[in-house]
């Protein structure tokens, strides 16, 4: 490897044109110890060109780190945001242009700060742009490192049915507590049986107990919520005023 000669150092130099810009150097030479009039090793580049070479070498692999993690950052997000609601530029369907054009109450949710704790509860008719809009504020979450758990409605049911049939409710519920983030879109839309219904007051009582924000998509207000998931005043009443009170509402 050519190294950049140093002023003070012993090494025997003769003149010699380097290999890169052409020029005069001294540049550092190996003879034999057996043959002083063999020359084992003669350096080819200058030191300015070998000090060049090693920013662009050091340039080049900064730059393939970055492509390797942008990467990385890619397809862990195409893992968790399903393809209808990323971006053009991430690979999927929505336009955020024309979100924010067609909807403009849609940049309040966009903008919302999940950092402080207090979730977001975003209502409104179908085809409004809620869920992608929701997206693209957890995308910013998202990059900036917080895990996000992502469900529908039906995905809730049939997940915690699926855990309470292996025995591995506790563990699923724990996850969903624990996420930075909790996101259920469309609550209401699906039909929950009353056990389902109890586990999702569970999750939200752990969340709300530790001060974890939940995000959340509806077609519905609060009593024709209750009344969709069928549960009476005990349940009914205590899960919304948890929602309430660790969530911003926004109609659109």
């Amino acid at each position: 490897m050519d190294t950049p000669e140093t002023p003070s150092d012993d090494l025997e130099r003769i003149p010699t044109v380097c290999a890169t810009c052409q020029k005069k150097f001294g540049a550092a030479v190996m003879r034999s110890p057996f043959d002083p009039a063999k020359i084992l090793f003669s350096a080819r580049y200058c030191d300015p060109c070998i000090l060049a070479k090693r920013a662009a070498d050091a340039r080049r692999e900064a730059e393939e780190h970055a492509s390797q993690r942008h990467l990385a950052t890619m397809e862990r997000w195409a893992a968790l945001c399903p393809r209808e609601f990323r971006t053009i530029t991430e690979g999927g369907q929505t336009d955020v242009d024309r979100l924010t054009r067609e909807f403009p109450k849609l940049s309040q949710v966009i903008a919302h700060d999940l950092s402080a704790g207090q979730g977001l509860i975003v209502r409104g008719k179908s085809g409004h742009g809620k869920t992608r809009s929701v997206w693209r504020l957890l995308r910013r979450a998202f990059d900036g490192g917080k895990t996000i758990r992502a469900l529908t409605s039906g995905d809730f049911d049939r997940q915690a049915r699926d855990a309470g049939g292996t025995f591995t409710l506790s563990e699923w519920v724990d996850r969903l507590i624990r996420a930075d983030i909790l996101f259920i879109d469309d609550l209401g839309k699906a039909p929950w049986t009353p056990a389902t219904v109890g586990i999702w007051f569970d999750v939200l009582d752990g969340r709300y107990r530790d001060g974890r924000p939940i995000v959340v998509t509806t077609n519905l207000d609060g009593a024709a919520l209750v009344a969709q998931l069928r549960v009476g005043p005990d349940i009914g009443e205590p899960m919304l005023r948890r929602m309430r009170e660790t969530t911003r509402g926004i109609v659109v």
